[in-house]
């Protein structure tokens, strides 16, 4: 008996905000308490990684969230841009938000971005849109 990779379920419905988990990933230690605190006292759980590698690991481990909201650019073999095509191939139709503190970076990747810094009123309006969307494959 072959060993497929691990996936988890991919969303059919709307998440509930209330009770939504997300995992953000960012390197900069700073940034990621912000960011998370802005979050938690939205009513969102938040799981925090430094880097892709910590994220995947903890997917890998059995983790489970309804949103991945990852910086771009961040130390390592793997960008923002590509943790997302990753978790989205283990986890079909997860909603991703990126962000990035370069302004004038093009957004040809077809991912929802916000740039840095965002502000707790942006920030939660984005991630409930995007929970609220209907799941889309990815």
């Amino acid at each position: 008996m072959s060993e497929e990779p691990t996936q988890v379920p991919s969303r059919d419905l709307p998440v509930d905000d209330a009770r939504a988990s997300i995992l953000m990933v960012e390197d900069n230690a700073d940034v990621r308490l912000m960011g998370a605190t802005l979050l938690e006292d939205a009513g969102f759980e938040v799981h925090q990684a430094g880097d892709a590698d910590e994220a995947l690991s903890m997917i890998r481990e059995g983790l489970g969230f309804d949103l991945l909201f990852t910086d771009i650019v961040m130390p390592g073999d793997m960008d923002g841009v590509a943790l997302a095509a990753e978790v989205r191939r283990l986890q079909p139709g997860v909603p991703v938000l990126l962000t990035t503190g370069w302004g004038d970076r093009p957004n040809d990747h077809g991912l929802d971005l916000i740039g840095k810094p965002y502000r707790a009123p942006e920030l939660t309006e984005k991630v409930r849109s995007l929970l609220d969307a209907p799941a889309t494959p990815g």
